[in-house]
């Protein structure tokens, strides 16, 4: 096992371990938000399937309006009314001759531009024309947007409410998509206490398994269960046990330092699993324990809310992203220039709760302990401080990790 090892480092020895999940499965379209496509998608018709008007107006020969401009417009018989859902192919234009025709309505053969009704006198029998157009303005092409056979999504990218538009503008009903990884969340210390029951003294509730669950929803995987365990090296190994029967990452916080209560250690002892490394050269959450159970991945985080939630976004989500190809589990780094003073010397590389706006860096009003939770709120990014730094300066250009 590695003892106090860098955040790089650490990563590697993680993203190693984090084999591409290619298990695949059949879901409907109105369910697969959040999942990767395990299949190219491919434009089964032009979209759209006909020329068809962006306007209400009058479909007209561009010819049949050229140098009309208000008072002295051209005038066409109204030869009928075209609505979206009628069949195009019914209607055909003759010289002289305009069509009403609505929104998303099929072009009649022969016209080649649709006049705003702003532009005419909106009338019924005949229509005057106010406005001269070239031919193919206001006009929508068939295939315009896509093309029959054309590659509209690519394998392994996520769906998002835009592609469960496109599917099922194409007609389908499933696709076929890579399973999310299984993660299951275990809180642990006998302090805790489950919330909804009476708080007794010298207990607090739990707090991180709902954030830590809530943060991965978010993220798009939503945990196949969260639970506590109590301060038993024994009981806590069974619930490992149990968990990584079909979990590909299990993810614990508490019990990673070194009291007498500390008990992953002793655990991971009993389970068998194979501790990878201990102990992350940053603040916070430096007693953070990386294991391997099988094909199970165990992170173990600090008790700390924060030490906890800082080490989920700098490791759990780039092993999320290698696991499932996913570049939406990426974190986005930028450069801002700080407002205030940072007046802590930090020994180790230090990621403090920050907010970012509009370039510049602040902190959320409250203490930076890395047992409080309170100014997590408002928090949208982490700052990433250099080992060995004293003090940041306001104006220094600083980098943040956007959450």
């Amino acid at each position: 096992m590695i003892e106090g090892i860098l955040l790089e480092n650490a990563l590697e020895e993680i993203l190693k371990r984090a084999d591409r999940i290619t298990d695949t499965k059949k879901v409907k379209v109105e369910e697969a938000n959040g999942f990767c496509l395990a299949e190219d998608i491919y434009a089964e018709l032009d979209n759209p399937p006909f020329p068809r008007s962006p306007v209400d107006g009058y479909a007209v020969r561009s010819e049949d309006i050229r140098g009309a401009v208000r008072g002295n417009p051209a005038v066409l018989k109204v030869a009928g009314c075209i609505y979206a859902g009628d069949n195009g192919g019914a209607f055909s234009i003759k010289p002289g001759e305009a069509y009403r025709i609505m929104t998303g309505a099929p072009f009649p053969e022969g016209a080649d531009t649709a006049v705003k009704q702003e532009d005419t006198d909106c009338g019924e029998e005949t229509v005057k024309v106010n406005k001269s157009q070239k031919p193919w303005d206001n006009y929508c092409f068939q295939g315009e947007d896509y093309k029959k056979n054309s590659l509209l999504l690519a394998k392994g990218s996520r769906i998002t409410f835009a592609e469960q538009g496109i599917l099922s503008g194409i007609g389908r009903t499933e696709v076929a998509v890579y399973r999310k990884p299984v993660i299951r969340v275990l809180t642990t210390g006998d302090e805790l206490c489950q919330p909804g029951n009476p708080l007794k003294p010298g207990k607090i509730y739990d707090s991180n398994g709902m954030m830590v669950s809530s943060r991965l929803r978010e993220l798009g995987v939503k945990p196949e269960s969260v639970s506590h365990c109590a301060d038993s090296e024994a009981g806590l190994a069974a619930e490992l046990k149990k968990a990584a029967e079909d979990a590909d990452i299990i993810v614990t916080t508490g019990g990673v330092s070194v009291g007498k209560k500390d008990i992953l250690h002793g655990a991971l002892e009993i389970l068998g699993a194979e501790k990878i490394f201990w102990r992350i050269r940053l603040q916070p959450g430096t007693p953070t324990i990386f294991s391997v159970y099988g094909k199970t991945l165990i992170l173990s985080l600090s008790g700390n809310p924060f030490g906890a939630m800082a080490n989920l976004e700098l490791i759990l989500r780039p092993a999320l992203e290698t696991m499932t190809g996913d570049s939406a589990f990426a974190m986005e780094m930028r450069r801002g220039i700080m407002e205030v003073d940072f007046e802590k010397r930090c020994k180790v590389r230090r990621f403090v709760r920050a907010v970012y706006k509009n370039g510049k860096v602040s902190f959320p009003q409250g203490i930076f302990s890395s047992g409080a939770i309170g100014t997590l709120r408002g928090c949208n990014c982490l700052l990433d401080i250099p080992a060995g730094r004293e003090n940041v300066k306001a104006g220094e250009q600083v980098a943040v990790w956007m959450l």
